[in-house]
């Protein structure tokens, strides 16, 4: 299949901001890209980027660390209850992050052959902001890492220091406030800059995957184009009220599938990590042939927030190589997207398809 045409229409709507303009005239573009599917917006607030909500938090968080000696009891309240929001991410962060919602964005729901799908497919469409030291770490990797393990150090040393008043814990507590307040810098810089990637590796890949497929797929299934992706989970939050579906929907969501080694994610982030059942692996393994698991270290997907909502949900993923991560995906224009990832990303979902088109063995004729 000759994907030239869907990326040149992709690049008309490059560097999506949630709720802009460029979001919605992309929403009308996929409205006609989808002709067989019937659409629903859902509306919601969401913050514009993740700058303001996190850098809030590392703030206290830095404060109470400052705080330690004076005041023991506000040092320990500021430092915990911050540490335990950001590191809980995918509830604590996104209930904080209302409070800075201000900007109005839509959810976009595709639906074909019926009210009560067997699968929901899952894409964001809102570009990253570019970080401070996304040069270094374009994809955040080393800094999620390095901002985990300083949050839990700093909760447990104010909770020692408030039990046991040495003069060592405030040495260990500059050296946190030096690491945080550097990542704090970086979570400012996206939200008082707001640049844009043009967002077409994420995630304008996962939404070429879905239109190659299309066609193909003839089980009741909905596709959710989720705006504010990037910037939180108050998309996933907006649908999961909006809609009560049964438990045993299937929800697949595609996480920058277009560049690096493509497979079924079976495991989401660093620390506080999702997993991927073994029953289910070894089921999706044997079911729809699946082979390619890898770990996503990417902990803010879109399946992790639905997972932590009680949803069956896993991701189709792109995983690069350091030396694609570097070159690329600081570009991150369509010229990265490879064709190939696009058909094996399409090829592992209509695996996934087969599963519910293949008529169990009570459905099957008996022969005669």
């Amino acid at each position: 299949m000759d994907f030239y045409n869907l990326k040149k229409k992709l690049s008309e709507f490059s560097n999506r901001a949630p709720g802009s303009e460029r979001v919605e005239k992309l929403f009308d573009q996929l409205k006609k890209a989808f002709p067989a599917y019937e659409s629903e917006t859902i509306g919601f607030r969401s913050p514009s980027n993740k700058g303001w909500p996190f850098g809030s938090l590392l703030l206290f968080t830095v404060a109470g660390l400052t705080l330690m000696e004076r005041s023991p009891l506000l040092s320990v309240v500021l430092v915990v209850i911050s540490a335990i929001l950001l590191l809980w991410e995918e509830n604590g962060y996104v209930i904080w992050s209302t409070l800075f919602s201000f900007t109005r964005c839509h959810d976009l729901v595709l639906k074909k052959g019926g009210e009560t799908p067997h699968m929901v497919f899952v894409v964001n469409v809102d570009s990253r902001t570019e970080g401070l030291w996304d040069r270094f770490d374009p994809e955040g990797v080393g800094r999620t890492s390095w901002l985990n393990l300083s949050l839990l150090l700093a909760s447990f040393i104010t909770v020692l220091s408030y039990y046991f008043p040495v003069r060592f814990w405030v040495y260990v507590a500059v050296v946190l406030d030096v690491v945080l307040l550097l990542q704090f810098f970086d979570f400012i810089y996206q939200g008082l800059l707001h640049h844009y990637y043009p967002g077409a590796l994420d995630n304008g890949s996962g939404i070429l995957v879905l239109q190659s497929i299309s066609d193909l797929v003839n089980v009741p299934h909905w596709i959710v184009f989720v705006d504010g992706g990037n910037a939180g989970g108050a998309g996933i939050v907006a649908f999961k009220k909006h809609y009560k579906l049964p438990k045993n929907v299937l929800y697949v969501a595609l996480e920058k599938p277009g560049l690096g080694k493509v497979g079924v994610a079976q495991r989401h982030g660093l620390w506080s990590a999702v997993s991927l059942p073994k029953e289910v692996k070894a089921f999706l393994s044997k079911e729809a042939n699946i082979t390619e698991f890898v770990d996503y270290s990417y902990r803010r997907s879109l399946a992790a927030y639905l997972n932590f909502r009680g949803c069956a949900a896993f991701s189709v993923v792109g995983q690069p190589t350091s030396k694609e991560e570097s070159k690329l995906l600081l570009i991150d224009t369509v010229d990265c997207i490879k064709d190939e990832n696009i058909q094996e990303a399409g090829s592992i979902l209509l695996r996934l398809v087969n599963m519910f088109e293949r008529p169990s063995e009570q459905e099957q004729p008996k022969s005669e």
